[in-house]
């Protein structure tokens, strides 16, 4: 299973008749609202003017009050004025709090403008109403943890995990939380759950080597590490932490190659000027350390 890696909250409405589309963190919550259907057995027919008599007797179908609402306010934040349709949402969930979409909707329009507090806000609505989908968990599990709220971020996605034990995404977000938590044993195995349900993240592979590095275990980071610059081989990070796994282990000539791969604005970045120092003063070259910090001036 192939994840989805994008990282950045943000709503897409589509335009459509009866649907609304609210995208957060890579995820699609959707749903789809039809009229009631008209019973084919009460179809208007001349020959049977008796059935035409009580079919006209008969209220008709009750039509749907939350698409046009949706509909709406989907229509302004195509033309960006969220704000506009937040005062929309708003107004139509004092007249239907208990409707879901509604409160996602709202949440979506919240995230445009960065109110991300009041956005988790809605989240937290709409899970109660329910249904508590792994999306809808998930999606507030993100905006939580953007939040600072650590630990309602990891309820989140541990419920969103316990849901669908198939999608790598909640792992792997469950142990970015636990990471910054403290919490390493259980970020790892989070993380090697994620890497079992889809091999091809190298964020995981990275992360993995980083807490070995942190817990002295540079051969074992350099291996991990492989896997995301095997992944992501443009992505300085992976680089860096090959770098300083090198250099653990007494290898500064191969982390300075680790490093070549770099662009030449990252180069000039001060943690890994500072790094490529480290490399040349291990191999007794100090001026080349000072013409890499002069170069960066």
């Amino acid at each position: 299973m192939t994840t989805n890696r994008s990282n950045l909250p943000l709503i897409l409405a589509a335009a459509g008749a009866g649907a609304s589309m609210v995208l957060l963190a890579g995820v699609v919550t959707w749903r789809v609202r039809t009229a009631v259907p008209a019973d084919p057995e009460q179809t208007t027919s001349p020959a049977n003017g008796n059935q035409v008599a009580a079919d006209r007797s008969e209220p008709l179908p009750k039509t749907d009050p939350i698409t046009p609402i949706l509909d709406a306010a989907d229509t302004l934040v195509r033309q960006h004025q969220a704000d506009r349709a937040e005062a929309v949402l708003r107004a139509a969930i004092r007249e239907h709090p208990e409707d879901q979409q509604l409160r996602l909707a709202l949440a979506g329009a919240c995230i445009l403008q960065h109110k991300l507090g009041a956005a988790y806000e809605q989240y937290e609505a709409a899970l109660a109403i329910g249904p508590r989908t792994a999306e809808t968990e998930f999606n507030a599990g993100t905006l939580a943890s953007q939040l600072g709220r650590l630990d309602r971020a990891e309820e989140h996605f541990a419920t969103a995990q316990a849901t669908d034990t198939a999608d790598a995404r909640f792992p792997l977000y469950l142990a970015q939380v636990q990471v910054r938590q403290g919490r390493i044993p259980e970020a790892r195995k989070n993380l090697l759950l994620a890497t079992r349900l889809d091999e091809t993240l190298a964020v995981a592979w990275g992360t993995l080597a980083e807490l070995s590095l942190r817990g002295n275990e540079p051969n074992i980071a350099i291996q991990l590490v492989a896997r995301a610059r095997q992944l992501e081989p443009r992505v300085a990070a992976w680089r860096v932490i090959e770098a300083r796994a090198k250099n653990r282990i007494g290898k500064p000539a191969e982390a300075l190659v680790a490093l070549g791969g770099i662009s030449e604005a990252e180069r000039r970045q001060l943690p890994i000027l500072r790094l490529i120092g480290q490399c040349y003063g291990m191999m007794g070259k100090p001026a080349e350390a000072m013409h890499e910090f002069e170069a960066a001036l």
